[in-house]
C-alpha cells in the first residue's frame, strides 16, 4: 500500500500551483502523482513545470487511474459538479476548489455521491485552516467581545474583463459574489453558524451581464452582516472584516490570506487595544489546508470545509443572487 496520498490534478488551472504544488513540496506524506489538461501536451508541460509524476491524456484517464488518492478540481464552476461526482464514483477522494458549485442543488448532489462512494469530499477554502483564523474564531467563543452585533467584510479587486476570463462569464459560473464575496460569506458561516438569514441584496453588473459589484445584508439573531464584494476595472486588492460586540471589536485585515500580511487586534468598546496576534504565521492557508487534509485522511477526523457547511454556504450564495434579483446566473 502507499504511504504518501497521491494526488492527481484536473486541468492546468493559475490556482493549481499556489494551492496544492506548492505545499505538496513542504507538507509531508503527499505525492504529485497525476495532471490532466485539455491535452496531453499541455498536461505535460504543466507536469515538467511542478514536478509532477505523470501527465494524463484527459480527465476521464486521470480519474480511472489506481495511482491517484485524491482529485484536486480547479476546472470552472459549471464543471465542478460533472467531474467531482465521477472522481467520487471512480473511488477518489476530492477537493474541490470554491465556490463548490452553480448552485445549491448541485452541492447537493456531489456531497450524495460522497456519501455513497463513501469518499471524502472538501471545499477549497484555505483560509479556514490558518492559525490566525483559528484565534479570531477562539476570541468570539469565549465571549471577549461579549455578543455579537455586527460584521462588516469585504473582499475586493479587480478581475480583468477579457474574452479569455471565465470568472466574467454567466456560464462558466462567474461574478464578484461567487469569485470574490464567497469568502466575506464564509467567514460569516463560520464565525456565527448555520442561521443567517439574507434580508437584502444590490448588485451592479457588467456587460456581459454578471454582477460586478454586490452588497448584501444578513441577519443572524440579533447580529448584522453586511457583506461587499467588487471586481470592477481598477478596484484595488482589499480582504478585510470587523466584528462588532457588545464589549469591544475584532478587526482583522487580510484573513483571506494571513501568511501574506495581515492584522488580527481586538478593542474595547473605548476603542483602546486589549490584545492583538503576534507574530501571523508566514506559512501559507494553502499549506496548512493540505496539511489538515492529510492528517484527516489519516485519522478520519471531520474537517471545517465539508459536509452541511458547504450546503450552508452554496445555499446562502444562491439566495443573495436572488434577493439581487439574479437568480438566473445560479439556475440557468
Amino acid at each position: 500500500m502507499p504511504t504518501d496520498l497521491r494526488i492527481g490534478i484536473l486541468g492546468a488551472a493559475r490556482i493549481a500551483p499556489k494551492a496544492v504544488c506548492d505545499p505538496a513540496r513542504v507538507v509531508g506524506g503527499v505525492s504529485l502523482a497525476g495532471v490532466a489538461a485539455r491535452n496531453r501536451e499541455k498536461a505535460q508541460t504543466f507536469a515538467d513545470q511542478h514536478g509532477i509524476e505523470k501527465a494524463y491524456a484527459d480527465y476521464d484517464e486521470l480519474i480511472a487511474s489506481p495511482d491517484i488518492d485524491l482529485v484536486y478540481n480547479p476546472l470552472p464552476i459549471n464543471l465542478h459538479a460533472e467531474w467531482t461526482i465521477k472522481a467520487l464514483e471512480a473511488g477518489k477522494h476530492v477537493l474541490c476548489e470554491k465556490p463548490f458549485a452553480m448552485n445549491v442543488e448541485e452541492a447537493k448532489a456531489m456531497l450524495a455521491a460522497a456519501d455513497k462512494a463513501d469518499k471524502r469530499l472538501i471545499e477549497a477554502f484555505h483560509y479556514r485552516y490558518h492559525p490566525a483564523f483559528a484565534v479570531c474564531m477562539d476570541w468570539l467563543n469565549e465571549g471577549r467581545i461579549g455578543d455579537v452585533t455586527r460584521i462588516d467584510a469585504d473582499f475586493s479587486v479587480q478581475i480583468r474583463d477579457t474574452d479569455d476570463e471565465i470568472r466574467q462569464f454567466p456560464e462558466t459560473g462567474g461574478g464578484a459574489m461567487m469569485d470574490l464575496g464567497c469568502y466575506p460569506l464564509s467567514w460569516a458561516l463560520h464565525l456565527l453558524g448555520s442561521d443567517l438569514t439574507v434580508v437584502d441584496a444590490k448588485a451592479e453588473t457588467t456587460r456581459r451581464g454578471v454582477d460586478q459589484t454586490l452588497l448584501a445584508r444578513l441577519q443572524h439573531g440579533k447580529a448584522w452582516v453586511h457583506l461587499t464584494t467588487s471586481m470592477a476595472q481598477g478596484t484595488p486588492f482589499n480582504a478585510d472584516m470587523t466584528i462588532a460586540g457588545t464589549d469591544g471589536l475584532i478587526y482583522f485585515k487580510n484573513p483571506l490570506a494571513p501568511h501574506a500580511g495581515s492584522t488580527l487586534s481586538m478593542r474595547r468598546a473605548d476603542g483602546s487595544e486589549v490584545d492583538q496576534l503576534r507574530p501571523i504565521s508566514p506559512i501559507s492557508t494553502y499549506t496548512w489546508q493540505l496539511a489538515a487534509i492529510v492528517d484527516a485522511l489519516k485519522t478520519g477526523q471531520p474537517l471545517a470545509t465539508e459536509g452541511q457547511v458547504i450546503i450552508d454556504q452554496q445555499a446562502g450564495l444562491d439566495a443573495i443572487y436572488e434577493a439581487a434579483g439574479l437568480r438566473h446566473l445560479r439556475y440557468r
